[in-house]
């Protein structure tokens, strides 16, 4: 009878209040069925176990019931050779049912050992069962539970410590092409985590996997079947280490770009307010593109950066969609591309009538005409454009970063900044810079970042922009700052609660305000 209540408890579905209900009723005895020796009764019990913990509320309930040790020791020492795998499935799905409903793994005890869910013991023993040859549904809920004790600052280490030092990464990396599609995302899901603190060996391994990285940039037959399984791939690929040039390569090489790109211009097109997983989509699939700006100096990364015009790319993303995320990665790879323009600026020449020798020389020339001398741009020198030497002003992307300035997101704001500060380099024609930009209302801008953040990052972002201003704007930009009566109160709290570089770059600028006569 036991059994048979046990198995209706497993296979019925049941409400809320039923669940909490059979929780308070049965744990006790459903942990005494899994201590006997009966696999028929153990089976059941397991099941029924496995319902009632998916209600989070009943964690507690079972913890204090003393399931935690009952389905630890099943996992990791109990072996019964005529039995299958079914009951360290159900154990394992126990356990991260338990760890999802928000229990710290530091308070939960495992065994008599006074182990808890955080020791290296529990972790490694987990790690260890991750096999790409085990049961999917094993391998599911082992990488659940990872996913949870990742939220512990001591589990993370542990975790990252164990992973480098076994072949767990090739498991979890050959996991990704499991048929069984929430197996693929949740490993994915835990790959991504693991990115902050391994990321370069990640990367280098995925690039040895066969059928990567490719596999994980798949071109959904239509916006409407975008899964969470392309957001979490195409994210897990942006957010690894962007300078890692073998992943860079291994991407071109594959040709995904221009699979990317088909991607987002559909997505452009069809919008995203209906679709699940489509705005998260996007932000990876920008992602991966802004990877190639960040690795310019290798050859053929600097010829695809061309060819497909990048930089009206992304200054086309930064005018057209809303999405924080977007906004910030079009921003930095901005910022990227433009760092590169001084290098690829050339002093004009007379053009003659005879043929280009190179596809770099095509791009950075335009119409030919004989005996005519080419335009030079005011802030690089040289001849430019957005497509052969990724100029920003050619681009028309300065005004739209200007405007990225008033954002009320920090990190889109610090992103269009460190774009705009390209321009006032000192390989750049700086005057010439201030002057277009102070045509722009550009330190008005400035300044206002500067009242409204207090992000030291930013805000000595900010007071560099001023001290440029200050020493190469002329009268226009003295009369602009020292006309701003709240700037001198600013620049003291910035140098008393700043670091040393921050004090630094304020006392340059009080010494210019100092000298400055009032308009």
């Amino acid at each position: 009878m036991q059994v048979e209540m046990a198995n209706y408890l497993g296979e019925t579905f049941l409400e809320q209040q039923t669940r909490t209900y059979a929780a308070e009723r049965t744990s006790s005895v459903l942990i005494k069925m899994v201590q006997s020796g009966n696999s028929l009764r153990r089976k059941a019990a397991f099941k029924a176990l496995v319902q009632i913990s998916s209600y989070h509320p009943n964690s507690k309930t079972l913890v204090n019931a003393g399931a935690l040790p009952i389905v630890v020791e099943e996992l990791f020492t109990r072996t019964i050779f005529n039995q299958c795998m079914d009951s360290k499935e159900e154990a394992s799905a126990i356990l991260a049912n338990i760890l999802e409903s928000g229990h710290a793994p530091e308070n939960l005890q495992v065994n008599t050992h006074g182990h808890t869910m955080e020791s290296v013991y529990v972790v490694y023993s987990i790690i260890s069962m991750l096999k790409s040859s085990s049961p999917d549904e094993l391998n599911l809920n082992l990488i659940r539970i990872l996913l949870c004790l990742m939220k512990s600052r001591k589990s993370t280490t542990t975790i990252v410590s164990v992973v480098k030092e076994t072949e767990a990464s090739y498991d979890l990396i050959e996991l990704v092409n499991s048929p069984h599609d929430k197996l693929g995302t949740t490993s994915i899901k835990f790959l991504t985590k693991l990115s902050p603190y391994m990321g370069h060996t990640l990367a280098e391994r995925l690039c040895k996997t066969s059928g990567q990285p490719e596999n994980l940039i798949k071109n959904p037959t239509g916006i409407n079947q975008i899964t969470e399984k392309d957001a979490v791939s195409a994210n897990f690929l942006a957010k690894l280490p962007c300078q890692n040039l073998m992943l860079n390569l291994a991407l071109l090489h594959k040709n995904t770009v221009p699979t990317i790109l088909e991607t987002i211009n559909e997505i452009l097109r069809n919008g995203t307010r209906t679709k699940k997983f489509a705005y998260s989509y996007l932000e990876g699939l920008v992602g991966i593109l802004v990877r190639f700006t960040t690795t310019l100096y290798e050859p053929q990364i600097l010829f695809l950066a061309i060819n497909l015009n990048l930089t009206s790319v992304f200054t086309e993303l930064l005018m057209t969609v809303e999405s924080d995320e977007v906004q910030k990665l079009s921003a930095t790879a901005l910022e990227n591309l433009s760092s590169e323009s001084i290098n690829l600026s050339k002093p004009p020449k007379l053009e003659r009538s005879k043929p280009t020798k190179s596809y770099l020389h095509k791009f950075l020339s335009s119409h030919p005409s004989k005996g005519r001398s080419l335009q030079a741009c005011p802030v690089h020198r040289g001849v430019c454009s957005s497509k052969a030497t990724f100029c920003l002003v050619d681009a028309k992307a300065v005004e739209r970063l200007l405007s990225c300035l008033n954002h009320q997101n920090v990190e889109v704001v610090d992103a269009a900044l460190s774009a705009i500060r390209t321009l006032l380099d000192d390989k750049v024609d700086v005057d010439k810079s201030v002057s277009l930009l102070n045509r722009m209302n550009a330190i008005q801008h400035v300044l206002n970042v500067l009242r409204e953040h207090r992000q030291e990052g930013l805000q000595q972002k900010s007071l560099w922009v001023i001290e440029r201003f200050l020493t190469k704007g002329g009268d226009k930009s003295l009369s602009d700052i020292s006309e701003d009566k709240l700037l001198r109160s600013q620049l003291l709290s910035a140098f008393h609660h700043g670091d040393m570089n921050t004090r630094q770059m304020v006392e340059k600028i009080l010494r210019h305000l100092n000298k400055i006569p009032n308009f």
